[in-house]
C-alpha cells in the first residue's frame, strides 16, 4: 500500500507514462528494447534519487538487460519497478521479478491489444470504409490514440499496485488470454461473410431443379465461406503450406471455376 511520503505524484508519473509511448524507438540485437525502458524510467527515478546521481545509474544499470514485451505490460512493469526503487527493494529482486514477468505480460498485451482489440477496430473501420463512410478511418486513428494513451493507466496501475499484482496477474493470466482469445475469435468469425464472397452460380442446378447454393443456404447461412475459411485455416495451421503457394492456389481455384461457370 502506497504512503503520503511517496516521492512520485501523479504528474511524474505521467511523464514516465508519456515517454512509454517511445518505448519502441530504439532495438539491438543484443538486448531489445532495454535501452527505451531504462530511457522512459529515467525522470521517474530522478525524483526518488533526487541528486543521486549514483543511485539513479546503478537503478538505470539494473534495468539494462534484455527484455522483450509488449508496450502496455512494459509500462505496468514501469510503474512497478519504479514502486519497488522507491520502496528501496533490493535489485536483483527487482530485476529478477522484471525478467520473469516481461514474457508472460507480452503475452497477455498481444493477445488483447494486437491479436484482439486493433485487429476488431481495423475489420469494423474496413467494413465502415467500404460503405463509403469517412468514419473508418477517424475511428481506426481515435482507438490507437487512445490505446496508446492506456499506456499511462497501466503505469499507474503498476505503481499503485507495486509487488502485490504479481500474484494477481500470475493468477489470472490464462483466463485473461483465453477471454481475449474466444472475443476476437467470435467477432472475426461473424465478419467472414462481409469479406469473404463464396456461392455456387445461381443456374447451377441439382437435377435441373434444386438450386445447388439454396442447399447450402436452407443448412446454414453463409455455410461455404465458413468451411473455406476453415479450410484455409487448416492448410495453414495444420499443414504448414506456405502462404504464397495458398494465395496462388486461390486465385487459380477461382479462376476454373469461373471458366467452368460453377461460380
Amino acid at each position: 500500500m502506497k504512503t503520503e511520503s511517496n516521492k512520485l505524484t501523479k504528474s511524474d508519473l505521467n511523464k514516465v507514462g508519456l515517454r512509454s509511448m517511445f518505448y519502441q524507438m530504439c532495438f539491438n540485437y543484443e538486448r531489445m528494447q532495454a535501452g527505451s525502458f531504462a530511457w522512459c524510467l529515467l525522470p521517474g527515478l530522478k525524483k526518488i534519487y533526487k541528486d543521486n546521481d549514483n543511485e539513479v545509474g546503478d537503478a538505470l544499470e539494473n534495468n539494462l538487460d534484455f527484455i522483450n514485451t509488449e508496450q502496455h505490460a512494459a509500462s505496468f512493469l514501469m510503474g512497478l519497478i519504479l514502486a519497488m526503487e522507491e520502496n528501496h527493494e533490493d535489485r536483483g529482486l527487482i530485476k529478477n521479478l522484471k525478467t520473469g514477468l516481461f514474457g508472460p505480460l507480452a503475452g497477455i498485451g498481444d493477445a488483447v491489444f494486437w491479436f484482439t482489440l486493433l485487429p476488431v477496430t481495423a475489420a469494423i473501420c474496413t467494413s465502415l470504409n467500404s460503405q463509403g463512410s469517412v468514419l473508418g478511418p477517424i475511428l481506426y486513428i481515435a482507438t490507437w490514440i487512445f490505446l496508446a494513451l492506456t499506456r499511462v493507466w497501466f503505469l499507474r496501475a503498476g505503481y499503485n499496485l507495486g509487488t502485490n499484482a504479481i500474484t494477481m496477474i500470475t493468477k489470472n493470466a490464462k483466463q485473461i488470454t483465453k477471454a481475449a482469445g474466444i472475443l476476437g475469435v467470435m467477432v472475426i468469425g461473424g465478419m467472414v461473410p462481409l469479406y469473404v464472397s463464396f456461392s455456387f452460380a445461381k443456374d447451377l442446378k441439382l437435377f435441373n431443379a434444386v438450386q445447388v447454393q439454396a442447399i447450402f443456404d436452407d443448412i446454414i447461412p453463409n455455410l461455404l465461406p465458413a468451411i473455406f475459411v476453415g479450410l484455409v485455416y487448416f492448410l495453414l495451421k495444420k499443414k504448414n503450406v506456405n502462404i504464397l503457394v495458398l494465395i496462388l492456389g486461390i486465385i487459380i481455384f477461382s479462376i476454373l471455376m469461373s471458366l467452368l461457370g460453377l461460380m
